[in-house]
């Protein structure tokens, strides 16, 4: 049995005929195969291993066999292998876990070899990781293997219509525009938002709360296609809000769902944007601020505040993290990423770099909110609300 690769926990190695019964245990499982609508007949099974042995001879890889290095025990199978996506193949990372071994970071560990592999051992400039819509685990894993979603495409499998989400990565990682990542995004979003954002169709109605009763405008930054407007019109049904977001194709979204409500839409970044002056009762945002600088932040805070009524409310629910340690590692990578592609200062360029919430806080105080606190987690979710003074000008 030929060793591929070892982490730490883990060791890949090449599948032989005599595992038949072991990954019997994990293709013949029905909590393990929920995704494929049935586990495999023992023909199916066979054919399995005939294509991954199939694949050595072949390629010179496959998918392998996922042992514990602790107890030599064959828990799953990963690894590398070609797939059709609309016409054209492309090599694919796979994975399948005995439902025993979920939720111990196992998958994400060898999907990381994978890619790892795939790019230094095989010299493949993109990776990619085709996985069902439903099958939450799976999209996380690959999403933690540093891939974004590309597309969405059907699937036929056992007379059923399957929607999956292709994924990748790239050697090395290339940094998108703004608008141009999330124009490709749009037509997945909802669905990834709402089923893989853990909190986030809590925020949706937990931030609808913070919006005061007798609210009359609002202004929505990076509203994308408005999945947090549903519960603040439910609560608000006569509310006047003003959208604003970078990518067309999301608004066209947000236009579908609300046209018949008072909504003003704006294509535009507002990271530079001029609201105003002492225009909107609220002003909120969700899930779109974990991409700026601190320096970028503090001015638009500031910006908020002044186009705020006095006494009005600024609430926001965001991606944070726990630690400074964590942020600084995220601000970093994202450097790094920036000036490997000469991206000049101030393009608005795709990366997450979430901040604490304390130093979120801490930026809306110096932005000159009167207070600022956190009042909901959930998850990676927090919502923190700030209020501009009732004795300030809106100047």
């Amino acid at each position: 049995m030929k060793t591929i690769i070892v982490t730490h926990r883990l060791t890949l190695r090449e599948i032989t005929q005599s595992d038949y019964p072991a990954l019997a245990a994990i293709f013949q499982d029905a909590s393990t195969m929920y995704a494929y609508e049935g586990v495999f007949s023992d023909a199916e099974l066979q054919a399995r291993i005939d294509w991954m042995l199939g694949s050595y001879r072949k390629h010179g890889y496959g998918h392998w066999a996922v042992v514990l290095k602790s107890s030599g025990e064959l828990i799953g199978v990963a690894g590398i292998a070609w797939t059709e996506v609309e016409g054209t193949l492309v090599p694919e990372i796979g994975y399948h876990f005995h439902h025993a071994h979920w939720h111990r970071g196992y998958a994400t560990e060898a999907a990381l070899a994978c890619k790892a592999y795939a790019f230094d051992k095989l010299g493949l400039k993109e990776i990619f990781s085709v996985v069902r819509s439903s099958n939450i685990a799976a999209k996380n894993v690959a999403i933690r293997n540093g891939m974004l979603i590309r597309q969405r495409i059907i699937r036929h499998y056992r007379g059923v219509d399957m929607p999956h989400f292709v994924l990748s990565a790239t050697n090395p990682p290339h940094l998108l525009r703004m608008d141009d990542f999330f124009t490709t995004q749009a037509a997945a979003y909802d669905e990834y938002m709402l089923h893989n954002v853990d909190g986030f169709s809590q925020a949706c109605a937990e931030l609808a709360r913070h919006i005061p009763s007798g609210t009359k405008t609002l202004l929505d930054l990076g509203c994308g296609t408005g999945l947090e407007l549903a519960e603040i019109f439910r609560l608000h049904p006569d509310i006047r809000v003003t959208g604003i977001d970078l990518t067309q194709a999301m608004l066209d979204k947000l236009s579908e769902k609300y046209g018949d409500r008072q909504i003003t839409l704006i294509c535009a970044s507002y990271i530079d944007y001029d609201f105003g002056v002492g225009q909107y009762d609220c002003i909120i945002s969700l899930e779109t601020m974990h991409h700026f600088t601190h320096a970028e932040k503090r001015a638009l805070y500031a910006n908020i505040r002044q186009a705020l009524k006095p006494g009005g409310l600024y609430v926001e629910g965001d991606y944070m993290v726990e630690t400074q340690a964590e942020e600084d590692r995220l601000f970093a990578e994202k450097e790094k990423l920036r000036v490997g592609q000469n991206i000049p200062d101030g393009e608005l360029y795709h990366f997450d770099t979430p901040c604490t919430t304390e130093n979120q806080i801490q930026l809306l105080i110096a932005a000159g909110f009167a207070n600022a606190k956190a009042v909901w987690r959930r998850g990676s979710t927090s919502i923190v609300v700030a209020k501009k003074n009732f004795a300030e000008s809106s100047a």
